[in-house]
C-alpha cells in the first residue's frame, strides 16, 4: 500500500492558524470524521491522551503524526494532512507544530507500509522543507504522494 492509496486529495488542507493545540487536533481529524472514517471518540481520545501524556505524536520540530489506537474510534483507514502557516505549540511542549498528519488505522498492521514510506519521506530534510513551504493543497498532496 502506498501513501496515495491512503490519502485522499480532499483530506489535504492549508490553514493560516488555529487558536490552540486542541483546535489543531479537531481540525486535523475533521475531514476524517465528516467522511465517516472515524467517530467523534477518535479526536476526543487524542485530546484526552495529550492532556495526560503530552504530545506523544510530535515527531520533530514542526511535525506531528496525530493518532490514537484503532479501537478508539477508527472505522476505516485513511490519512489527513493539515499544514498551518503559523505554528501551534502543544500542551507541555515548546516544539512548534505546523504539519499535522493524522493517521486512522483499522488495526496494528494495515498501515505499516504507509508509515514506513512517510518515515522515509519526512526524514529527508529537503522534502520536509518543501512540505513546510507548500503554497497550495495540490503542491502539498503531490509532495506527499510522489
Amino acid at each position: 500500500m502506498m501513501i496515495k492509496d491512503m490519502l485522499k486529495r480532499e483530506n489535504v488542507r492549508l490553514v493560516d492558524s488555529v487558536k490552540n493545540w486542541e483546535d489543531a487536533i479537531i481540525l486535523s481529524t475533521q475531514s476524517l470524521l465528516d467522511q465517516g472514517y472515524i467517530t467523534q471518540q477518535y479526536p476526543d481520545t487524542i485530546i484526552e491522551l495529550t492532556k495526560k501524556y503530552g504530545p506523544y505524536y510530535a515527531l520533530a520540530p514542526f511535525l506531528a503524526l496525530v493518532h490514537a489506537r484503532p479501537e478508539d474510534g477508527v472505522i476505516k483507514k485513511q490519512l489527513a494532512v493539515i499544514l498551518l502557516h503559523n505554528p501551534v505549540n502543544f500542551k507541555g511542549d515548546t516544539t512548534p507544530i505546523r504539519l499535522l498528519i493524522t493517521l486512522a488505522a483499522e488495526n496494528s498492521e494495515s498501515h505499516l507500509d504507509v508509515l514506513r514510506q512517510l518515515g522515509e519521506l519526512l526524514s529527508d530534510e529537503n522534502v520536509l522543507k518543501q512540505l513546510l513551504k507548500a503554497t497550495s493543497e495540490e503542491m502539498l498532496y503531490d509532495l506527499l504522494t510522489k
